[in-house]
């Protein structure tokens, strides 16, 4: 078992969004995703990914699809492979997202 605390770990950076792995271990990758106001993640889709995301603290909106989602504090969201997400920070106090992403596909 290994134990990190999330406050340890919390650095954000001035000129993009940061994310700060946790475990990984398998199929399994997890980490956090750290937006100061106005940073992004673009919209994007993993072909063998499915992902979680838990709000940690703060709040943004997550496109889903091009969809527009507002989402804070203890939101949880799925994202199975194949669906088109991004991140965006359109508030003034930094976001805190728990990604937790499983490898669908094949592992050597």
């Amino acid at each position: 078992m290994e134990k990190i605390n999330i406050n340890d770990i919390l650095e954000f950076a001035a000129d993009r969004s940061a994310r700060k792995a946790l475990f990984k271990e398998g199929h399994l990758d997890s980490g956090l995703l750290l937006y100061a106001p106005g940073q992004t993640t673009p919209d994007h889709k993993h072909s063998d990914i499915d992902e979680v995301f838990y709000v940690v603290s703060g709040e943004g909106t997550i496109a889903i699809d091009d969809k527009e989602v507002l989402v804070k504090e203890k939101d949880v969201i799925f994202s199975p492979n194949g669906e088109k997400h991004g991140f965006y920070n359109t508030s003034s106090d930094n976001w805190v997202v728990l990604q937790i992403k499983i490898n669908t596909g094949k592992m050597d």
